[in-house]
């Protein structure tokens, strides 16, 4: 594609402009890093999708407007237009963008505060009482805790002696019967045998 002369220096304008506005983009990501602090990996990452957009953005500008084609002095214009961004507005941006974000945060702050005064306030108040409370509930709880574990105690000691009773008393229940038992096996042997030894 054959360009005239008038074409190629608005050709060139454009990626001087193009060149600015990649420029602005970047400096808008360095602003989101101001806000919000990044680590290098992650840096490193949004550098290299912003590298990636600009290659797809800088293409599809350079098809409409020169069918596709890239020229030494359009790769020259867009990297010229970035220098001079960075030469001249880049400082201005970034310094206005600071004092913005500087004021929205002391807003913010602000009115954090202002919403949060009436609870703290309200947490002035009851704080005492509140921790009278705390402490005297812990108190109630050790002696409830003491007292539980003190009956608790006294009732296993009871079970304990009520089970030894109830053991020895089945022991000496148990012992008679048997004998008596015993006994009245032989006797009725005995009788047996003595009924065996006459019908014999």
């Amino acid at each position: 594609m054959i360009l005239s002369l008038q074409g190629q220096a608005q050709l060139f304008l454009l990626t001087v402009l193009l060149g600015g506005a990649l420029g602005l983009v970047y400096d808008c990501l360095r602003v989101f890093r101001h806000i919000i602090p990044h680590k290098r990996l992650w840096i490193q990452v949004e550098d290299g999708i912003f590298w990636i957009g600009a290659i797809f953005f800088v293409f599809a500008v350079m098809l409409g407007a020169n069918a596709g084609e890239i020229r030494f002095f359009t790769i020259l214009g867009m990297f010229g237009g970035m220098g001079l961004y960075y030469l001249t507005l880049s400082h201005l941006v970034i310094a206005v963008s600071d004092k913005v974000i500087y004021v929205v945060k002391k807003i913010l702050f602000l009115l954090f505060t202002i919403v949060m005064t009436p609870f703290r306030l309200v947490y002035l108040v009851i704080r005492r009482p509140l921790r009278k409370a705390g402490f005297f509930c812990v108190r109630i709880k050790k002696k409830v805790l003491h007292s539980c574990s003190f009956y608790a105690k006294i009732r296993l000691n009871a079970i304990r002696r009520d089970w030894r009773i109830a053991v020895r008393k089945k022991q000496k229940s148990g012992d008679k019967p048997n004998g008596q038992r015993n006994k009245t096996k032989r006797r009725a042997r005995r009788e047996k045998a003595k009924k065996d030894t006459k019908d014999g």
